[in-house]
């Protein structure tokens, strides 16, 4: 999908990043030959954190974009997804309001890598992306994203590799103890009942440093940032299950709309040609609270007996809890005597008519998680040219969520749908009893609705459970030797180990529903115990929503009266053929040269290296038991061993070489090219490694002689342990004008080509039945395509502070940064339910998380008791990756920006207050399928506000 209607849009954002950066430039030229006489100046706050994010890009050794602050908690911004958006080229995704997974030059989270403090991160899910919430911005001073890689960094990100710096006591050097609490208040929440839409979040840390007796030095330092805060959602929804239809009730009659040759729309040819629509099983409107409770602490010690050793412990630890209490008014047969249908040049429907049941519905649903991090590493400077550094780490993440969900049926009626703009919910034009008479026949469905009793065809009460644990422990050893040579100046080299263990228990469930006679009398104890009024004012205003209240009740009230005295609980640790039991043990080896000469009058510096990894992958997964039986004939049949659950092992090993260079050419002092050329890869999703193989049932009319021959394309994959890394060949130059210390401009193209396709297929296997082994065709193996694709790309940064304007004005700042992607790689539309000849129709869209166009800007203004910052961000469309399945429909996140706004006044040395509004515009959340305005989800959750007060010394 590719919105035509925006490019105009885009050429003038590119003319006004071009203008921009053209009078930045002179600006700062013009003050370059102010600033050679001047005094040095010392900043803080806004500008510190961009001065630091010019130096540490002139400095580096690579190809690389930071945020930087000395101070802990003094980074700007509410979370750390949202500093990375500040960085040219990455993006987060929406959750809750909030950035989350972050995608760095287009391409998504899964061909990224993230660190802390140079050490990988477990996650609590079935990917390889992190929760960086929580990582809290009060407790973080520094992220650094890796833009081209070099042969001393762990090896995982093809995009790119994110790592999150905490502050080392020692080094920092000074007593610091902060301590802040801020208001949060969401309008969204204030609707709701006997809520003033107030929230908090807190944090404290204390840093000090000694001299010791001996000489050497001690300082440690501890933080924690807490939050209870609140992101409630209004939305539109529609099921994740769609197909296409080309039926029409009024004409060819049936129930479930279908698509066929003989429907009066394929007009006496192929049903693909003539005129058909999609539709999803079920739509619905959402009415959602949500809070959520963070806990996090960082901590650190730095020991330096003397000027050759330097140790260092860090851990950090944090708990998240949240809730969604979810009620749904839902229409639950989105497919039933479907007529009257109008649809756009793409099938997306623009009116239909539909006939289906109206239902109630709750979910009171729980997640919590757990991450703890420790690491220690020990810096020696064996020799004035020998230097060793050994790291320890383990980072673990523990998941749990569990649902509570119940429902309430209406008796089925005919409906008129009317689609919207993507602003708005599509609208319930009339409800009504009789197809043939809408008018004589209709209800007042809006009042009909606000009665539970309304409710009374049927209900049902489900419960589900899911768990999560992941662990990474790892080890790594580097030396450094310096050489008094007139070329290479220094060799590198060292290994790497860790062990990932991941542990992700399908979520389980079970299903109660209400019996027939019971179902009366379960409704009216509901009604009478549990019904509460519509829990909040306004609801869906922002949308034009056709609906504001309905009738609901106490979610887990309604919840515990439908399950009575039965047991619903389940323990997702028991096998079941979607777990997934994976260890991942990965054994790397690295060689680099650093050299430094001159090229003609100008310096040259670089390295080039080589990294050698060695990947080892076991994954457990059920496998169905079977005894195997013959009859009089020789005719073979398989019976279930009852009781007896029977594990797969599987095992593979595989390696990559990632040669490396990297050079930095001195044009001038202040004009910087770097070029980069590396190999790259990015590990597949845990998800995709699972080692349960369904065996189908095979009886003795079926008339098999071997096993051999029964097995064969009879047996189904969860997951394939034999998926190896996706490799990559990428290519960099950056052009960087440094003018000052508050100056740069900087331009860069990069070109990537890489293997990332997922197709299901078919493979053989060793498979055991009855204790013995058999090599057969195994169905449904997630495998990666042999198909290069390539990303082509190039960013565009200026930053600049205006200190040479008279007063006021020399406190202005900004930072423009834009990025360019576009790529040749498809993600073939795979919806199951979509016929086969309408899907080939469907375009493709391209790599996940990819947004062609991205765009951030700040405009800023601080002196020495003041800080203003207004920041815009924009982000294109992009495909949003739905999970392991690859028989899930596209699902395309429509053009997304934001408007914020951060105040500070520092009241004195000690004192400091702050103002923060997040999403000024509240700009909604949109999704579409499969064709333009076929949405999936309009979601409103609001503009956030924060005051706090900061207190330092």
């Amino acid at each position: 999908m590719s919105h035509s209607s925006h490019r105009p849009r885009f050429k003038i954002l590119t003319a006004a990043v071009l203008a921009a950066m053209s009078i930045t430039s002179t600006l700062a030229v013009a003050q370059d030959a102010v600033d050679s006489e001047a005094e040095v100046i010392e900043v803080r706050g806004i500008a510190e954190s961009y001065r630091n994010a010019i130096s540490e890009k002139r400095n580096a050794a690579t190809i690389v974009d930071a945020l930087s602050s000395a101070d802990i908690g003094a980074l700007p911004d509410l979370s750390v997804a949202e500093t990375l958006e500040r960085i040219t080229g990455v993006t987060g995704d929406r959750f809750k309001g909030n950035a989350s997974e972050i995608s760095i030059r287009g391409l998504g989270p899964f061909l990224g890598f993230a660190t802390v403090n140079g050490r990988a991160i477990s996650s609590g899910s079935g990917n390889r992306s992190v929760a960086f919430s929580q990582f809290p911005s009060e407790l973080v001073n520094g992220v650094v994203v890796y833009k081209a890689q070099k042969a001393d960094l762990l090896e995982g990100g093809v995009s790119g590799l994110i790592d999150l710096k905490t502050i080392k006591p020692v080094d920092y050097g000074k007593e610091r103890f902060s301590a802040e609490i801020k208001g949060n208040y969401n309008p969204y929440q204030s609707k709701f009942e006997d809520d003033n839409g107030i929230g908090v979040r807190t944090s404290t840390s204390y840093t000090n440093s000694f001299e010791l007796d001996n000489g050497g030095k001690f300082g440690f330092a501890l933080g924690y940032a807490g939050a209870n805060i609140s992101s409630p959602e209004e939305s539109y929804n529609t099921s994740s299950t769609m197909r296409n239809c080309n039926s029409n009730y009024a004409v060819d009659g049936g129930n479930d709309c279908s698509f066929s040759d003989q429907r009066a729309a394929a007009n006496g040819g192929n049903a693909e040609n003539g005129d058909y629509y999609f539709i999803s099983n079920s739509f619905y409107y959402r009415q959602m609270e949500s809070k959520e409770k963070r806990d996090a602490v960082i901590g650190a010690i730095q020991w330096q007996p003397n000027q050759d050793l330097d140790i260092n412990l860090d851990g950090q630890w944090s708990n998240r809890y949240y809730f969604e209490d979810r009620h749904d008014l839902l229409w639950d047969d989105g497919r039933r005597r479907l007529a009257n249908w109008t649809t756009n040049e793409e099938g997306a429907p623009e009116t239909i008519t539909g006939e289906s049941r109206i239902s109630s519905y709750g979910e009171y649903r729980v997640r919590e998680e757990d991450y703890k991090g420790l690491g220690l590493n020990i810096d020696w400077q064996a020799t004035s040219e020998f230097r060793v550094e050994f790291d320890a780490a383990y980072s673990g993440t523990e998941r749990y969520q569990t649902r509570e969900y119940s429902r309430f049926r209406g008796q089925r009626t005919y409906y008129d749908w009317v689609n919207s703009d993507g602003q708005d919910f599509p609208d319930i034009s009339a409800v009504y009893t009789n197809f043939n008479d809408p008018a004589g026949s209709a209800i007042d469905w809006k009042s009909d609705i606000q009665d539970l009793a309304y409710f009374n065809a049927d209900s049902e009460a489900r419960y589900y459970r899911f768990d999560i644990k992941d662990t990474i422990g790892s080890y790594r050893l580097d030396l450094d030797y310096a050489l008094d040579g007139k070329f290479f100046t220094n060799l590198n080299g060292g290994l790497a180990f860790s062990s990932h263990k991941h542990d992700n228990f399908e979520e389980e469930n079970k299903a109660l529903a209400t019996p027939s006679g019971d179902r009366a009398s379960k409704l009216a104890s509901v009604a009478s115990n549990c019904s509460i009024p519509w829990p909040q004012s306004d609801f869906g205003d922002d949308a034009n929503s056709p609906v504001n209240s309905w009738a609901t009740y106490d979610t887990r009230c309604g919840y515990n009266t439908l399950v009575g005295s039965d047991d619903l609980s389940v323990d997702p640790t028991t096998p079941s053929a979607g777990d997934v039991r994976l260890t991942e043990d990965v054994t790397s080896v690295y060689a680099m040269a650093e050299f430094s000469t001159e090229w003609g009058d100008m310096p040259l510096d670089g390295n080039v290296g080589v990294r050698y990894v060695q990947t080892d992958v076991e994954s457990q997964g059920v496998r169905t038991s079977y005894s195997v039986l013959s009859d009089p004939n020789g005719f073979i049949s398989f019976e279930t061993k009852p009781g007896s659950v029977e594990m797969s092992t599987l095992t593979n090993d595989y390696s990559n070489l990632l040669p490396s260079v990297n050079l930095s050419l001195g044009i001038s002092d202040e004009l910087q090219l770097r070029f980069a050329a590396y190999a790259g890869l990015s590990r597949p999703d845990m998800w995709f490694f699972g080692a349960a193989r369904n065996i189908g049932s095979v009886t003795a009319d079926e008339e098999f002689t071997t096993v051999a021959a029964a097995l064969d394309g009879n047996v189904t994959a969860s997951g394939n342990p034999y998926l190896e890394a996706l490799e990559s060949n990428n290519y960099d130059l950056n052009l960087s004008y440094f003018i000052n210390t508050d100056t740069m401009l900087s331009a860069a193209v990069y070109y990537k080509t890489f293997n990332a396709a997922f197709e299901s297929a078919v493979d053989k296997e060793d498979v055991v039945v009855d204790g013995q082994s058999y090599n057969v065709e195994v169905q449904g193996r997630p495998t990666i395509v042999d198909d290069s694709s390539s990303i082509v790309g190039y960013e565009l940064s200026a930053l600049h502070r205006f200190t040479t304007l008279p007063a006021p004005f020399d406190g202005l700042g900004v930072s423009i940064n834009y990025n360019y992607a576009d790529s040749d790689f498809e993600t073939p539309e795979a919806a199951a339910d979509i016929s086969p000849e309408v899907r080939a129709q469907i375009m493709p869209s391209t790599i996940a998380g990819l947004s062609k166009h991205n765009f951030s800007s700040q405009v800023y203004w601080e002196n020495d008791d003041f800080s203003a910052r207004l920041s815009y961000k924009f982000r294109s469309e992009y495909l949003k990756p739905f999970g392991a399945s690859l028989a899930q429909s596209n699902r395309i996140v429509d053009d997304t920006a934001s408007v914020d706004l951060d105040l500070a006044y520092e009241i004195n040395k000690n004192f400091k207050v702050k103002f923060q509004a997040i999403n000024l515009t509240n700009e909604p959340y949109v999704e579409q399928r499969v064709a333009h305005d076929f949405y999936n989800r309009i979601e409103y959750s609001g503009a956030r506000y924060f005051v706090g007060l900061q207190y330092r010394m």
